[in-house]
């Protein structure tokens, strides 16, 4: 059995859509390439026209030569001296600054923390009106453990009744005199 040859049209054909496959590629390539460069001048203008950039960028500096100094003198401060620690942060800080601003990415504002306490009243008060133990719970933590009363009906519970002094009645009291 022969093997079938491929025409010079089928050829040409396939030469041109491999060739246009290729061009393709290579315009994703350069427009790529052509981003990075731009990204890596914007980078660059940043970093020499940015007054903030360099106070942060002097602010780690400086965070850095205190820490370094204080650690060669005493090897044992990095784990023990809060001044280290306190310098390694502030270095830190600057760091995360500087690394922002080159990005050209704004500063994240901080949020409140008030969705957050919203979120735990409203959760807690939920707790509180479905889960009766919690309930009784926060009842007894408001107003106080509740008091068991003690209701013996008996002989000597209904023989010893006070009068309107607070005495027993049937027992004599004493007048108190004004002087």
């Amino acid at each position: 059995m022969a093997l079938k040859t491929q025409s010079k049209k089928q050829l040409k054909s396939q030469a041109k859509a491999q060739a246009k496959s290729a061009r393709k590629t290579a315009k994703k390539a350069g427009r790529r390439a052509s981003k990075q460069v731009a990204a890596r001048e914007d980078a660059v203008r940043n970093l020499i026209e940015n007054q903030d950039l360099h106070e942060d960028l002097r602010n780690l500096a400086d965070a850095a030569k205190a820490a370094y100094a204080r650690v060669s003198a005493n090897p044992g401060a990095l784990l023990q001296d809060k001044k280290v620690h306190s310098d390694v942060r502030a270095g830190t800080s600057a760091l995360l600054d500087a690394k922002g601003q080159l990005g050209g990415k704004k500063a994240k504002k901080k949020k409140g923390k008030f969705g957050l306490f919203f979120l735990t009243i409203v959760g807690s008060s939920i707790a509180v009106v479905t889960v009766p133990a919690l309930r009784t719970k926060a009842l007894d933590l408001v107003f106080g453990p509740e008091e068991e009363l003690d209701y013996s009906v008996g002989a000597a519970a209904g023989t010893a009744s006070t009068n309107g002094n607070g005495a027993v009645a049937g027992t004599p009291t004493t007048p108190v005199s004004g002087s």
